[in-house]
């Protein structure tokens, strides 16, 4: 049997020749798919831009259905919910105003405190256990350590030995 081309945005297979694979590039189906697709990734102002230019879809707006879908060239939102869309996509943007007043923290600021963090954690390592003589315990569902292969075992007691650096090249 030959090779076979599988779509993922139209979740078909078929024969992986350059007529039919041209042929499903092409077609509605697959173009309306693909569309779909990479409108799920589009920023919600962009989404609201093209909704607000488009002009009301009077079929789906009558009968609540319209035969066109995603497709249709109208605009399917209301115009309450457009407004609730631009509110959403402009509160994000909007600074809060219990932050509008605060400055913003400096390098500096944040250098300092990762460091206090990081003289703690060491402090901790130093008066309790070290991280290589801390306890291994193997994950529910693995064999017995007999059968695990050696690059599943857990390390030795006391860890491993330190081997000198060398220098290559």
């Amino acid at each position: 049997m030959g090779k076979r081309y599988h779509c993922e945005y139209c979740n078909r297979s078929f024969a992986d020749t350059l007529h039919t694979r041209k042929n499903h590039i092409n077609g509605v189906q697959h173009k309306r798919n693909r569309k779909l697709h990479y409108d799920s990734f589009k920023d919600p102002a962009v989404l609201l831009a093209e909704e607000t230019s488009k002009p009301p879809c009077r079929k789906f707006f009558a009968t609540g259905i319209c035969g066109f879908g995603a497709n249709c060239w109208y605009s399917h939102t209301s115009p309450q919910m457009l407004l609730a869309t631009q509110e959403a996509s402009l509160g994000g943007k909007t600074p809060d105003k219990s932050q509008a007043g605060q400055p913003q923290a400096t390098l500096k600021e944040w250098l300092e405190k990762y460091n206090k963090k990081k003289k703690k954690v060491e402090c901790k390592d130093a008066s309790g256990k070290s991280a290589s003589q801390s306890s291994y315990t193997l994950p529910p569902g693995l064999p017995p350590l007999q059968q695990l292969p050696p690059s599943l075992l857990p390390p030795p007691p006391g860890g491993y030995a330190e081997l000198p650096r060398e220098e290559w090249g």
